[in-house]
């Protein structure tokens, strides 16, 4: 198991430990979290996995953020599986070494793995904590998906001093479960001046990106996988006759290229021009080139992605699932379409082809979003921990 160790200030210091699948999420969704812990005197740990695209950096970050890093072997889709497997000794083994005093989950499989194997910490006095980025049953789920992970979770839920969610949704589910404190926070928050605030000449930049000036550019911001749906817009489109469409997606394939290639070859057999731009670090930017925002995701715990787009003044189209109708109202700042037919999102498309209607949803679009800035979620989950530690 790689452990990298950063000595403690003193000797007995309290210890936190942060647990996820995959190391990646730890630096886009929970250095907020690590900031606190460490800030309320608690030397902070990390545990999960560090092989996986778009983990290269994370020993540094590691290193930077003054964190005990653990690897352990999670899978993020395989719950049956020897990675799993791997990861309970892993685990386990983690825990006769170290003694917590409050240990925070996430991610279904490696939030279920450590509530589990942390019974015995738990019952030691440790603060087990579980945050839900998105329960994997919700409304529109298949009835066998709703039984098997919602006994799972409601399982689970025995185990947990406080469950963390991030959509009102999933907030009304947990509340049905056996964990007595259930919390709603705004996701991790977005930092909406860096979006409304950025200034760019519109037409060099999508020069700059081999954007044509006259197209009209449909955007989408995420990981190409099955959950974000990005095949239900290259329908849409296929069925449409929209002059200098241009369908562009920011994000890369997370688990397999598979995603990537059938994407490309829908695309091209629709005669539909998509754009694969990978990872940026310019989105703001990109906001700005775009028309229209896209988020058709078939789950969704929130979608950080979608609250960017908007605060950037772009209308958005997205699926009617979870925590995206929290922010997304009909008719005010995008569209809610059924995430299986491509026929609403392209009467949205078609709707949001004409300018003055954009320009009306513009500021209602950035305005929507206010409640999700990053200093709201800051404030909201440092007051958690102090509530849950003190």
């Amino acid at each position: 198991m790689v452990e990298m160790k950063v000595e403690s200030e003193c000797i007995g210091r309290k210890k936190a430990l942060i647990v996820t699948a995959l190391a990646g999420f730890i630096k886009c969704f929970l250095s907020n979290d690590i900031h606190i812990l460490q800030n309320m005197g608690y030397e902070v740990h990390c545990a999960a996995n560090v092989n996986h695209a778009g983990a290269e950096c994370m020993l540094d970050y590691f290193n930077e953020m003054k964190v005990v890093f653990h690897q352990i072997d999670f899978s993020s889709n395989k719950p049956l599986s020897k990675n799993t497997f791997r990861s309970y000794i892993e685990l386990y083994e983690l825990f006769k070494d170290y003694k917590f005093d409050v240990i925070h989950s996430h991610t279904p499989i490696a939030g279920a793995i450590t509530r589990f194997i942390g019974k015995k910490q738990r019952k030691k006095g440790s603060i087990m904590i579980y945050t839900v980025h998105g329960f994997y049953f919700h409304k529109k789920s298949s009835m066998k998906t709703w039984l098997l992970y919602h006994t799972i979770e409601k399982v689970m839920s025995r185990y947990s001093d406080a469950i963390i969610t991030i959509n009102h949704e999933d907030f009304a589910n947990a509340k049905k479960m056996y964990c007595k404190q259930v919390y709603y926070i705004p996701g991790v928050g977005v930092d909406i001046n860096k979006f409304e605030k950025v200034h760019i000449n519109r037409e060099q930049y999508r020069e700059q990106i081999g954007i044509p000036r006259n197209a009209f550019l449909i955007l989408a911001i995420g990981e190409l996988s099955v959950r974000k749906n990005h095949q239900i817009i290259v329908k849409a489109l296929a069925k449409a006759d929209i002059p200098h469409a241009i369908f562009m997606i920011c994000g890369n394939a997370m688990t397999t290229q598979n995603t990537k290639n059938k994407l490309e070859t829908l695309a091209k057999k629709s005669g539909v021009d998509l754009r694969l731009m990978g990872l940026r670090d310019d989105i703001p930017q990109i906001c700005k080139c775009a028309d229209i925002g896209v988020m058709p995701s078939m789950r969704e715990g929130l979608g950080l992605a979608g609250i960017e787009m908007l605060a950037s003044g772009l209308p958005v189209i997205a699926s009617n699932v979870q925590g995206i109708v929290d922010y997304i109202k009909e008719g005010e700042n995008g569209y809610l379409c059924d995430p299986n037919n491509e026929d609403e999102f392209l009467s949205a498309i078609l709707k949001l082809l004409d300018l003055e209607v954009r320009k009306i949803m513009k500021e209602k679009s950035i305005k929507s979003v206010k409640p999700f800035d990053c200093q709201f979620a800051y404030k909201r989950m440092r007051d958690i921990y102090h509530e849950l530690l003190h």
